[in-house]
């Protein structure tokens, strides 16, 4: 009954809106005086409502601006924000100076992505009513999803100066602080909703975010416990701890986590993204595969899938689909340094080495600290069978940059720099850093027999050729 009663109410809310924008032209006038008496506030139920108790409020046809208002309400409860809108613009008709009315349906336009017309509305609602706390949060929230980030944070600053328990208000303001990056300031906030509301579970879930991104991964978890404890079907709260656990590499709760998330929201592709990435780090090929192609079917525009998805096909040495999603996540995102860096590793497996310089390159114009591009770079000049790619001086200059970007502290580095030396002569450099390279117990371990077989050729002044 709700359905169709609601499709009819939406191919009515062209007329109402026509309407209705006449009568707001009215309203400034009509509204000189002081604003309606605010909507009264329902008592917290004893239970949760069900979709069946908005069904029978619906029931009843609305008397007055006020009737009308709480319809709007229960529509926005049930995410029919057209139906919401039109109950609005009925209560605004009948009642103009009613503030509540234009916040809620600025807030509504805001939920449709109409940020013009919510940001009209939002505006009337503060000239009605000034002291209005919540209409500066939801015109604050209108201005940060448009990149007005001062103006959002203006206005939720106006809000707490008018309400200083509004806890959503503190909530607002530390996501402006996070979105500039002043990620302690942002906590702060957080951690003031929280002592003005400790149940409020989304602030627990912003605070744990924001530590995150400082890599304070316990206080992280402890905060994302909390928030998924107050509301357990929050999917973005499982999502998030679960980063936290692939982080500290508890990679099995890390999955169950992620499960969870996607179980909430079969449609959450960070959720199978992050997913794919906890298979992969537990050696679970096949099922990472099906997670990245399924965050890619849901969100085609995501390069980082397409990119995962080319790590694990890589993985399998079918380097040929590497270079497929690489391609792709170029495509989507062209300064995508990692995805060049990757494509040109896979280009080098397949020996177009032509192909393979040339990402590496753009790799490296991208992103001059990218060690991993001007190490294989550098190894590549030094050491490719194909003398016309051999460049032993532009070699030991990568090679050179790529050591001192990591402080001169890795072993492999130190590999591709005496592979460098050698070709550009310097033998005698080369057995020096080669011997350093294997000063390593993990170095010698894993690539022992290799590098020493390299030492070897430097030792008889000839450079190493890659097979």
């Amino acid at each position: 009954m709700i359905s169709r009663r609601t499709w009819s109410r939406a191919l009515l809310l062209g007329t109402c809106l026509v309407a209705g924008a006449a009568r707001a032209q009215l309203a400034q006038i009509r509204c000189a005086g002081p604003p309606s008496a605010p909507v009264a506030a329902a008592r917290a139920p004893a239970r949760e409502p069900t979709v069946k108790d908005y069904e029978q409020i619906l029931r009843r046809q609305p008397r007055s601006a006020h009737d009308y208002y709480d319809h709007g309400v229960l529509h926005e409860r049930m995410g029919e924000h057209t139906s919401a809108i039109l109950d609005y613009t009925q209560a605004i008709g009948i009642e103009p100076c009613l503030a509540q009315a234009y916040e809620r349906r600025g807030a509504a336009y805001a939920s449709l992505g109409q940020f013009e017309r919510a940001l009209k509305d939002l505006d009337e609602s503060v000239r009605i009513d000034a002291n209005s706390a919540s209409a500066y949060v939801n015109r604050g929230a209108t201005y940060e999803a448009i990149g007005q980030n001062q103006r959002a944070l203006a206005d939720f600053s106006q809000a707490i100066a008018l309400d200083p328990q509004s806890a959503n208000a503190y909530l607002r303001r530390g996501g402006s602080f996070e979105l500039t990056g002043e990620l302690e300031r942002a906590i702060r906030e957080y951690g003031e909703a929280i002592r003005i509301n400790p149940n409020e579970a989304q602030a627990y879930f912003f605070r744990g975010r924001t530590l995150i991104r400082q890599r304070q991964f316990e206080r992280a978890l402890d905060d994302l416990d909390q928030a998924i404890r107050l509301d357990p079907r929050d999917a973005k709260a499982h999502q998030s701890r679960a980063a936290v656990f692939a982080a500290i590499g508890d990679h099995a709760r890390s999955i169950q986590d992620y499960s969870e998330a996607i179980r909430l929201d079969a449609r959450y592709a960070l959720a199978y993204q992050g997913r794919g990435d906890a298979y992969t780090r537990t050696g679970q090929p096949e099922r990472a595969l099906r997670d990245y192609t399924e965050a890619i079917r849901i969100n085609p525009k995501n390069a980082y899938a397409y990119y995962s998805r080319g790590l694990a096909h890589a993985g399998k040495r079918d380097y040929q689909r590497a270079i497929e999603d690489m391609t792709e996540a170029v495509g989507l995102k062209p300064d995508f340094a990692p995805a060049l860096r990757q494509r040109g590793m896979n280009y080098r497996k397949l020996d177009q080495l032509d192909r393979a310089v040339a990402d590496f390159d753009a790799a490296i114009r991208f992103d001059a600290r990218d060690t991993v591009a001007l190490n294989e770079l550098a190894w590549l000049l030094a050491t490719s069978k194909q003398a016309e790619w051999r460049d032993g001086k532009r070699a030991v200059e990568l090679a050179r940059s790529a050591c001192n970007l990591s402080g001169w502290k890795v072993p492999g580095l130190f590999d591709t720099y005496a592979a460098a030396l050698a070709e550009a002569g310097k033998f005698e450099d080369a057995v020096k850093w080669q011997e350093a390279a294997l000063e390593s117990a993990e170095f010698a371990r894993t690539q022992g027999d290799g590098a020493r077989a390299r030492l070897q050729l430097y030792r008889e002044g000839k450079p190493y050729r890659a097979p």
